[in-house]
């Protein structure tokens, strides 16, 4: 009769880990260099950035023992940005001479934008996925997406507009629906993945969240509409004659009304929220990453997240902190110095060479925040991922043959990037 321990050594035979090489050497190099040629390239450089941080990540993600590879190229990213730019370029101009030409649009000239690039938003990174997927490759074996989208881009306008009707309650079934697609569609060599991803799984993680930062947002607005009659007076803002040209101030007819006060109460109530939503904002994404890894499958494998939210939360407080800290020391330069620069008369050498200085220290102050950024965030997220990962019957990858997809090309990449949903790193799927 087997034992409870015999059970479970054989599950442990049979799982395997992933793994994160902690050897970091290069890193700071990268960071260091992808920063300061982007800034003297106006941006250019980024592309080669990207693919080179993408390469180090990819090979200190570990599979079996085996690490994965990121074939991309700079070269292929910014030729694709270019094409993408000029395809989307023209759709802003139209909307931009739309509501210079027609007057009774320019009010709606932002609403009409989202409209229309929000579609095309999610064809981007769809396409842009694609391409992420074909350029990486596990012991020779090329990983590819097909599925189509156009299909992706409507299910998730779709569900979008639900998610609208029902107050965000139907986010969590839009998230898990769209992972479902993204993973059915995504193949390692000739063996293709799928997902068992239910929305009730998120369910509670986003009530909690919703509960927090939304509902409060939703109730205080309902309760100006009910104020304001659900018209907003179009004289609540006047011009301010004291002050400068443009310049809005509230009407004197509603200062006591209830509609002030009511929109002084929406506004707090946004600001307290979004401080909420923050806060709560990486509990929602643990639950919801652990539960989308959970429900990857490839034939008899399985992937195990063991994830938590509080590993997280240590990424985002230590940046936090580093971040708060170099912050307060620029402002405690700034007041130092400031006196010294605003002196009637111009700048002496002294001052001069301090400004220069004060203009240094903020640079490498940024560089150095970018380089945290990385080494604090991105590095621990992307470790957490994978330490809390393992595969289930892992002995079925020994069996995976390569296959003859076509390679994505550089344009998906360039679409992502030019509606700036490209992302060079994103820890999980």
């Amino acid at each position: 009769m087997a034992t409870c321990t015999d059970t479970e050594d054989a599950l442990a035979v049979r799982r395997t880990h992933v793994q994160f090489d902690r050897n970091l050497v290069g890193l700071d190099r990268i960071v260091v260099r992808g920063a300061l040629l982007s800034m003297v390239t106006f941006g250019v450089y980024r592309f080669w950035y990207m693919t080179e941080l993408r390469r180090f990540f990819w090979s200190r993600t570990l599979i079996a023992g085996s690490p994965a590879q990121y074939t991309g190229r700079g070269r292929e990213l910014f030729i694709g940005f270019l094409i993408a730019t000029a395809v989307f370029l023209p759709i802003y101009l139209a909307i931009w001479i739309a509501a210079l030409s027609f007057p009774e649009i320019a009010d709606f000239s932002t609403l009409l934008l989202v409209v229309v690039l929000y579609p095309l938003v999610q064809y981007a990174k769809y396409r842009g996925r694609r391409y992420r997927t074909s350029r990486t490759s596990w012991r020779g074996i090329r990983l590819s997406q097909d599925g189509s989208a156009r299909v992706y881009m409507s299910k998730a306008v779709g569900w979008t507009m639900l998610s609208l009707a029902t107050f965000g309650l139907a986010y969590p079934f839009m998230r898990a629906s769209l992972e479902r697609y993204r993973i059915d569609h995504t193949l390692v060599g000739t063996s293709r993945m799928s997902s068992a991803m239910d929305g009730w799984v998120l369910v509670k993680p986003w009530l909690i969240f919703h509960l927090f930062s939304i509902t409060p947002v939703i109730v205080a607005a309902i309760a100006f509409l009910i104020a304001t009659d659900f018209t907003i007076p179009r004289d609540l803002f006047v011009p301010d004659l004291a002050g400068p040209p443009g310049k809005l101030t509230i009407n004197e007819d509603y200062i006591e009304t209830n509609v002030v006060f009511s929109a002084a109460i929406l506004l707090v109530t946004v600001l307290i929220c979004l401080l909420l939503a923050i806060s709560l904002g990486p509990f929602y994404r643990a639950k919801e990453l652990k539960a989308f890894l959970n429900a990857v499958r490839l034939g008899e494998c399985r992937l195990e997240s063991r994830l938590k939210a509080r590993t997280i939360y240590a990424a985002y407080s230590w940046y936090a902190l580093a971040f708060a800290g170099f912050v307060g020391l620029l402002l405690g330069i700034t007041s130092v110095v400031r006196p010294a620069l605003t002196q009637v008369g111009g700048y002496t050498p002294t001052q001069s060479i301090t400004l220069a200085l004060l203009v240094l220290a903020y640079l490498a102050g940024a560089f150095l925040l970018n380089l945290l950024y990385v080494r604090v965030i991105q590095v621990r997220l992307w470790r957490a991922v994978a330490e809390t990962t393992a595969i289930e019957n892992g002995d079925v990858l020994e069996g995976i043959t390569a296959s003859r997809h076509r390679v994505a090309g550089a344009l998906d990449e360039g679409l992502s990037d030019a509606m700036g949903v490209g992302s060079a790193l994103e820890a999980g799927l």
